[in-house]
């Protein structure tokens, strides 16, 4: 089963994490116009779409999207693009100096807003004045700082439609050309994170990218790969054409980048043999720069393409150590990850599972019920059981019965089953958890029942007494 990127907890019947949005980093080339990294740290803060400390998701370091729009009004590049996009993309504002400055101002302003209320805000009060370059900024930051309780909230929302209708316009009408990579990655992104699946949408970006994709970096391309495969909107021309752009670049991608690109791949079904050959060659030789996310991600994305590569699996086990695994970031994703795998590929490596389950057994707490479900079932596929794991895995169903799902449920006593292993303690809480809601269905009962005698009695006594 797979934990998405999307915050809402929007659980897929699909094996393991892929991606959690904010476990790792990924860093633009210092020459480029920032963009949003696809998995960046730190993660939005928990407080909801108008917390004051959400940071940006472009750079871990806490950098800002766009800032060269924001913080540099004098940027020559800056100011000649919102002369040419001010007329066309504006609505009819004026031409000249003044739409450039506006722009700008208005794009320091979004920048600088830290709650999903403010952004909507400059939204509402100046939105016939936005260019391009403003729509793609203000919907990213909304991307960035809204949580996934209350996306749904800012779906609804007036000053939210107006902006993505706008939006609209300018993808439909914009010229070949006119957006940029960092653009239409941007916007791809967003529209994943805050689960904006619009086929019409995704389809005019398909377009554009189609027209620009020789012009994408490494970061364009493994980003919008993976907001394509995230979204469901498999477009098999721009794959075959984003994969001819990335055999072509491969040699510059970085860590994150080479695992989101080949889990986009997997996830979509579109599997370029030659391109995952060539990816896990160059993983070889940059396997001391991953992080665990990194190659437990990789590792994943060979399994879910059914492309073996013994090499490959057998250096990545000798990386997994318990100290590794116990300070990577998001490790319950990592560590599940990784069990799925090499349970999924049929590799047999007993070290990394002993490691997987002494790391799992400390931070079970950690895990989330679909994730303790998810890894039951990797151990039970590699026929591997381990004692101790099982024992915490027990204690942690039994104390938290109340969060699992029927299905993971389910999934968790098929993997015992098929292990051998004693299901007693699970049962027994789950029968005891069915008393206690037939007697508080039947205490519903009695005291519905009361009420329905009071109110007949009283009824009865007004027509003696009328």
């Amino acid at each position: 089963m797979t934990l998405g990127p999307d915050e809402e907890e929007d659980f897929t019947r699909e094996p393991a994490p892929p991606l959690p949005i904010e476990a790792s980093v990924a860093v633009a080339p210092a020459s480029a116009a920032p963009v949003p990294a696809v998995a960046a740290v730190p993660a939005p803060t928990t407080e909801g779409c108008n917390s004051s400390s959400s940071q940006s998701l472009i750079f871990g370091g806490g950098g800002h999207f766009l800032t060269k729009y924001g913080n540099q009004q004098n940027d020559r590049e800056v100011r000649q693009r919102a002369r040419v996009d001010g007329p066309r993309a504006s609505g009819g504002t004026d031409s000249g100096s003044a739409p450039g400055r506006i722009q700008v101002q208005l794009n320091a302003s979004l920048v600088q807003s830290r709650t999903s209320d403010k952004i909507l805000q400059i939204v509402d009060l100046h939105l016939e004045s936005f260019n391009a370059v403003n729509l793609i900024t203000a919907l990213h930051r909304l991307a960035t700082v809204c949580i996934a309780a209350k996306k749904g909230h800012l779906r609804r929302d007036v000053r939210f439609k107006r902006l993505m209708h706008r939006l609209a316009d300018t993808l439909r009408s914009a010229n070949a050309g006119a957006l940029k990579p960092q653009d239409l990655s941007n916007v791809a992104w967003a529209l994943t994170k805050l689960s904006l699946l619009n086929a019409s949408l995704f389809g005019h970006l398909a377009d554009h990218i189609m027209l620009t994709i020789s012009s994408f970096e490494p970061v364009n391309l493994s980003m919008t790969l993976w907001a394509f495969a995230r979204s469901g909107f498999l477009d098999e021309k721009l794959f075959r054409a984003a994969a001819a752009e990335v055999k072509n670049q491969l040699v510059d991608f970085q860590p994150q980048q080479i695992a989101n690109t080949t889990w986009a791949m997997a996830k979509s079904g579109f599997v370029d043999e030659s391109l995952f050959m060539s990816a896990a060659d160059l993983a070889l030789e940059k396997l001391n720069e991953f992080q665990p996310m990194n190659y437990s991600m990789l590792l994943y994305s060979f399994a879910l393409a059914k492309l073996p590569h013994p090499r490959l699996f057998e250096e990545v086990g000798r990386q997994c150590t318990v100290q590794a695994l116990s300070s990577a970031l998001s490790a319950p994703h990592v560590i599940t990850n990784l069990a799925l795998a090499y349970s999924e590929a049929g590799v047999a490596n007993e070290q990394v599972f002993q490691v997987v389950a002494l790391v799992a057994s400390s931070t079970l707490y950690n895990f989330r019920t679909q994730q303790i479900a998810t890894l039951t079932q990797a151990f039970a596929r590699a026929n591997v059981s381990n004692e101790r794991l099982f024992s915490c895995i027990s204690q942690a169903v039994v104390g938290r019965l109340a969060e699992f799902k029927h299905q993971d449920l389910e999934d968790l006593l098929s993997a015992y089953k098929g292990l051998g292993l004693s299901i007693a303690d699970i049962t027994h809480a789950i029968q005891a958890q069915q008393c206690q809601d037939s007697d508080t269905g039947g205490r519903c009962w009695l005291v519905l029942a009361f009420f329905l005698s009071l109110f007949f009695v009283l009824a009865m006594w007004r027509v003696q007494t009328g």
